[in-house]
């Protein structure tokens, strides 16, 4: 939230990621939650975004 906050989405996208692919169920799923409201905040065709969701995807899914 921190990297997040300083302007830094990519580096909070990557990190949150990482959160998750390590441990889906990390204090009740707050990586992917927190990974959301960035998604949200920013525009659906960012490619932060686009990327970003690509990612979790491939890491859900696995």
């Amino acid at each position: 939230m921190a990297l997040n906050a300083a302007g830094n989405a990519e580096g909070a996208i990557d990190e949150l990621l990482e959160l998750f692919r390590r441990d889906r169920e990390w204090n009740d799923g707050a990586a992917k939650a927190q990974l959301f409201t960035i998604f949200d905040a920013l525009d659906p065709k960012d490619p932060l975004v686009l990327n970003g969701r690509r990612k979790l995807s491939s890491i859900i899914f696995a």
